[in-house]
């Protein structure tokens, strides 16, 4: 081989080492790479130069060989090849295909009624001011972050499509401003790397890896926008316009499958064997306190849509409301007092056995002694699939069943 064609040849090995680790399809075996702070620091800012020194290589390469129409084949070949790992990093690369939304547009409730529907899902934001915000779902499904730089309390809103789980995170303290990358999943859970305090964070462990930097989850729930239009009238609501990365992803890459309650495909290896109390894709609501995590079925809440309930050292009451699709954890103290609550004769809503006083499915207190306080919401995970809320919370207690986990390889 001539020195050409051994630079074109190093330039080719070169450029696959900087683009294919943070590929879609390569992901698959290298997910546990991509999802580590070192593996991260490289796809995502060393891996760069890699893939410039690689592109000097290749020009070194083609001076050398001369002419054009003196090329050998073999280092025509490299040059094929040398393009073809950049037109799949184009399409595959998640630098590209999962760029969060850092400046969102927002329309009102009655604009997105009409152009998507009463029965659109969406994720729902209380943050920490007590401000409702709502986030089409479908959309979210692809840059999976969406910013709320706006106001006192901005956050981050997270959608993961493989597992159907939303959580919001506060900008604040060392994740003020954060520079978000999404990385890999693990377990059918996303992973992405946080580039201004340069770790990776699980969005189930609500923290990075090295468990260094603690996030600040905010109040999420997944709800009917006419659902949140009745709760949360003025919210305003996110949406984009459809990109062609869109069709790309969603329709050729996200198989419906995957995300199909009904079906039994998954992504990615669990981290345990399945727990098959439940069935694979039930959407189920997933509390944590502490180390304490504790279950709650929707055919649970269907029948029993008050819970007053004690998790770890808080006592929490969920309810269910709106035939069961606005499911709220609050914590049941308030001034000190706990307080047990029973639903309200309308079915709206739920009254407090000590002072009688009715409060709205909100957990605001509008009539009787308590008028005006207000139950704090529980950051959960709200109508997540059941095969990865227990995997990454095995042994988890299902409320009202006894029964030990029966679990089979996966």
């Amino acid at each position: 081989m001539t020195g050409a064609e051994w630079l074109a040849g190093a330039a080719v090995l070169m450029c696959a080492l900087a683009v294919l680790p943070g590929t879609l399809g390569i992901l698959m075996y290298t997910n546990q790479i991509a999802a580590s702070d070192s593996g991260a620091r490289y796809i995502y800012g060393k891996a760069m130069w890699l893939g410039v020194a690689s592109a000097a290589v290749m020009a070194a390469a083609i001076y050398q060989a001369g002419p054009i129409a003196s090329l050998s084949l073999v280092t025509l070949g490299a040059i094929t090849a040398y393009a073809g790992v950049l037109t799949f990093g184009f399409f595959m690369h998640t630098k590209l295909l999962f760029r969060p939304i850092k400046k969102p547009q927002f329309i009102s409730l009655d604009e997105a009624i009409d152009k998507f529907g009463p029965d659109e899902e969406v994720v729902g934001v209380i943050d920490g001011a007590g401000r409702p915000w709502a986030f089409i779902s479908r959309l979210a499904r692809r840059p999976h972050i969406v910013y709320q730089p706006d106001g006192d309390a901005p956050f981050i809103m997270t959608h993961c499509i493989l597992a159907h789980s939303s959580m919001s995170y506060a900008m604040a303290d060392k994740f003020r401003q954060p520079d978000i990358a999404i990385t890999a999943a693990l377990a059918n859970n996303m992973v992405f790397y946080e580039k201004t305090n340069k770790c990776s964070i699980i969005q189930m462990h609500n923290q990075s890896r090295n468990e260094n930097l603690q996030l600040q989850t905010v109040p999420t729930v997944a709800v009917k926008l006419s659902t949140w239009q009745a709760l949360y009238p003025e919210s305003p609501v996110w949406m984009r316009n459809i990109e062609w990365r869109d069709v790309f992803y969603l329709k050729l890459l996200a198989r419906a499958d995957v995300i199909d309650p009904a079906s039994p495909v998954m992504i990615y290896p669990l981290q345990h064997d399945q727990d098959n109390r439940l069935s694979m894709k039930s959407m189920v609501i997933g509390v944590q306190v502490g180390d304490d995590t504790r279950t709650y079925t929707l055919p649970t809440l269907e029948e029993q849509p008050v819970i007053n309930d004690e998790l770890g050292d808080t006592a929490i009451l969920v309810s269910s409301d709106f035939g069961g699709d606005y499911v709220q954890v609050f914590d049941r103290s308030v001034d000190g007092e706990v307080l047990s609550f029973t639903q309200a004769a309308n079915g709206g809503g739920f009254v407090d056995d000590q002072s009688e006083s009715e409060w709205s499915a909100t957990g605001e207190c509008i009539k009787g002694a308590r008028k005006g306080q207000r139950l704090a919401a529980v950051p959960h995970y709200n109508k997540i699939f059941w095969y990865v809320w227990s995997d990454f919370h095995p042994g988890t207690e299902i409320y009202g069943l006894a029964a030990k986990p029966e679990r089979t390889a996966a």
